[in-house]
């Protein structure tokens, strides 16, 4: 027989099967107790033939017990198996009080943050949690502010002015320890501490690498300007820390990017003021996604418009899943018909559907295919399912002069709001102040530029 757990109203005890069940099953075990110092065997329980172990409950602390069990089946009962003497006792006990020193931070007129230290000594079981107290330091009543399982805690509805004395009591499943009473009492409103913590801190945005954090305001500048937040990180799988970034006060989001694939992390964030660091809040555990793939093809139609005669505007629709991770952009390609490499042309943000593509060759035929992409790859191509041919416009009018005549007069050129590409219009005879462009896209936003060459009249 072996004593498997010692509480201080109860015991629990183990035993092995027979050794010989005396050729039957074995049907059950009787349980029995008795106070060492009496020495009358009381009968506990029976229990069940798979049954190998028993909590017996009701004993009274500091008093020493002997148990014994014996097996029974449908002859009879065997002979007893007696434990040593045992003595009923706790093996766990109470905290030690929360250390300091009390940290003091966010005053505001009426409130503050207090934060302290767990106990030296947590009883070898688990703080379960802190009480706490204040009160004034001319009155003599203790009031009790609230429970809680942080090692800080918020302060509201103090006189302005006005010095509480504090007391900290740990808990465990056992009971309450003794308290922490700091000597100097506190204060609201009477000096710049560091700052009360970020409000609201929430991730969005999960990928297999990336996580966005959000946060608001802190509550309380502890009487001077938030000159910043500070953000860390921790993998599950070790203990350490480590610093992401140091952010502007304006700043209330930061994507933190190039985490470990298929990781779990904390992250925590820290305001900051020119006393120094808040309270740190932090965020449950955060699963990276582990299955993102790459997004599903841009979806159709794929537009395709002459604008010149070598150049055309592409549009195209957003991709019906981006794969689990943020679509990043999209990736522009063409082949000429004749050959059969193709070439990326550009790319545009994740915003724009639009594309115009330039330095064509009018009366080819041309391959152009569009891909979405994300942190993992590009998708599938969206892909023209015929060549096609670039041609001038309707209504399209283009000088015929010769290119050395050209540079001598003004040049137009123009390009749309979805692009940074420059594509040149026109080239006019000095005394024209005026012109049309009859090949534009309906609800788009354009740009034009005109500029005069002047190297013949400086001669």
């Amino acid at each position: 027989m072996r004593i498997k757990e010692i509480n201080s109203d109860s015991v629990t005890i183990e035993w092995n099967k027979p050794s010989d069940d005396g050729g039957l099953d074995i049907s059950s075990y009787q349980i029995e107790r008795c106070n060492v110092g009496k020495m009358i065997w009381s009968k506990v329980a029976d229990v069940d033939q798979d049954v190998s172990a028993y909590s017996v409950q009701k004993l009274h602390e500091d008093a020493e017990y002997m148990f014994r069990v014996c097996a029974q089946n449908a002859v009879g009962a065997s002979d007893f198996l007696d434990s040593e003497p045992v003595t009923v006792k706790c093996r766990y006990h109470k905290p030690s009080a929360p250390q300091g020193p009390l940290q003091i931070t966010g005053v505001t007129d009426t409130s503050l943050t207090i934060a302290w230290l767990p106990p030296f000594d947590n009883g070898g079981i688990a703080i379960e949690d802190y009480c706490v107290e204040i009160k004034e330091v001319d009155k003599k009543a203790w009031r009790k502010i609230s429970s809680t399982k942080d090692l800080h805690l918020k302060v509201s509805d103090l006189k302005k002015g006005s010095s509480y004395h504090v007391r900290i009591t740990a808990r465990n499943h056992v009971g309450y320890g003794k308290p922490y009473q700091p000597d100097d009492p506190i204060v609201a409103g009477k000096r710049i501490t560091s700052p009360s913590p970020p409000t609201e801190f929430t991730v969005s945005d999960i990928t297999s690498k990336t996580v966005t954090l959000h946060w608001g305001l802190p509550e309380s500048n502890g009487g001077s300007e938030i000159t910043g937040y500070v953000i860390e990180k921790q993998l599950n799988t070790t203990n350490k820390w480590f610093k992401v970034a140091t952010l502007e006060p304006t700043v209330m989001k930061y994507c933190v990017e190039n985490l470990k694939e298929k990781s779990e992390y904390y992250f925590k964030i820290y305001a900051e003021n020119c006393i120094g660091l808040s309270q740190s809040v932090e965020t449950k555990l955060v699963s990276l996604l582990t299955h993102a793939t790459v997004p599903s093809p841009p979806t159709a139609p794929l537009e395709v418009r002459n604008l010149s005669t070598n150049a055309v505007v592409v549009e195209w629709g957003v991709p019906e899943t981006d794969g689990g991770a943020p679509l990043l952009g999209y990736n522009i390609a063409i082949r000429d018909e004749k050959k059969t490499m193709w070439m990326e042309v550009g790319r545009v943000d994740m915003d724009v559907q639009k594309f115009n593509i330039k330095d064509l060759q009018e009366n080819h035929r041309y391959h152009i295919r569009i891909l979405a992409k994300n942190e993992v790859g590009v998708s599938e191509p969206l892909e023209t399912e015929e060549p096609y041919t670039v041609q001038k416009p309707t209504d399209y009018y283009e000088s015929d002069v010769e290119e050395s005549v050209m540079e001598s007069k003004p040049s137009l050129t123009q390009t749309s709001e979805t692009t940074t590409s420059w594509l040149r219009e026109n080239n006019m005879d000095a005394d024209i102040s005026s012109y049309s462009n009859a090949a534009l896209l309906k609800r788009s936003e354009y740009f034009f530029r005109i500029w005069y060459y002047a190297r013949t009249l400086f001669k």
